[in-house]
């Protein structure tokens, strides 16, 4: 653990003025930082700020970089200094929630409000008294051969695009972006699947090779891909074997016993009818080549995609040292 406590030069701390929760709460964060006087803060207004306040942050010498933002803008910013490295020696990652969505921090960050995150912070920053950091990769998803990279630590389609649209529609719209916003989304698109909605439960067709095992086709409900442990709300929807960095499930449409199997699969206990023979899948890879038309939903960034352009090819990075708060 960098010795952060004796030089303040090295803890740096990147906030997107634009985020979630940072667009009317980050004058009262900023104070909160000022009180800290072991952090380096920079607010970014774009995306093109992200490079200069990298090279600010390594000119620094910062060994732990916390980011302060939502999903999209921390896995943005990761696959930033994977494109273009400017450390000699990559930091350790403290992921602060201030997104409207913060999966990724609350696995591997700080999770709940920002306010009591960055309390938390500001505390460790005295002390640098913390667990062993935890290893995770980031995906780089390539959509055609032509295009810079996206990167991200959660991809899903099916039902996660149809939800986030109702989400977007029916619940961000009303000024609801906390976790129980999320858990009335889930809530909302589960029933849907569940009496058969077609606003919910439209079947994706789909292709894919994982690690070069051979093409799979599905009519898929949903399938979700990820390099985290758990998803939004404690979700760990994932029970397969293989020691590899990126889990993937499939829930195919129609799907034996639904109810109550899909449950037992947001709560990590796959149940006895959880099988392929069943419409369930789940494994885990290195490498995933996906074909389908249609739109996915990666790191909440909603990105059309067509077979014609060929496989979107998934890979996972180098891992990041990421501590949690």
């Amino acid at each position: 653990m960098p010795d952060a406590a004796l030089n303040p030069s090295r803890i740096g701390l990147i906030s997107n003025r634009n985020s979630g929760h940072n667009r009317d709460q980050l004058g009262a964060i900023s104070a909160l930082i000022d009180r800290c006087p072991a952090v380096l803060h920079t607010i970014t207004d774009q995306a093109e700020d992200v490079g200069p306040a990298l090279v600010a942050m390594a000119a620094a010498n910062i060994e732990v970089l916390a980011v302060n933002g939502g999903d999209g803008t921390i896995s943005a910013l990761l696959g930033h200094l994977l494109e273009n490295p400017v450390f000699d020696r990559m930091p350790q990652i403290i992921l602060l929630p201030g997104g409207t969505a913060n999966m990724n921090a609350g696995d591997i960050g700080a999770s709940g409000k920002l306010p009591a995150a960055i309390e938390r912070f500001c505390a460790w920053t005295q002390s640098c008294d913390a667990p062993a950091p935890i290893s995770r990769h980031l995906m780089r998803v390539q959509l055609t051969p032509d295009q810079p990279p996206h990167y991200g630590m959660f991809l899903g389609l099916g039902t996660v695009i149809q939800g986030t649209e109702y989400a977007h529609e029916e619940i961000h719209s009303r000024g609801l972006r906390d976790d129980f916003s999320v858990a009335l989304g889930v809530a909302r698109t589960a029933w849907g699947v569940f009496r058969h909605d077609p606003k919910f439960a439209r079947p994706v067709p789909l292709k894919f090779d994982a690690d070069n095992s051979g093409n799979q086709e599905h009519q898929a409900l949903v399938m979700v891909i990820s390099s985290l442990q758990q998803l939004f709300l404690g979700m760990q929807p994932f029970w397969g074997e293989q020691q590899a960095p990126l889990r993937y499930t499939i829930i195919d449409v129609n799907p034996v016993k639904f109810p109550s199997t899909f449950i037992s699969i947001l709560r990590g206990k796959a149940n006895r009818n959880a099988t392929p023979e069943n419409g369930y899948h789940s494994a885990n890879c290195t490498t995933l080549n996906l074909f389908l038309d249609g739109h996915i939903n990666l790191d909440g960034e909603i990105l059309e995609v067509s077979r014609a352009n060929g496989p979107i090819q998934i890979a996972a990075t180098p891992a990041f040292e990421f501590i949690r708060l």
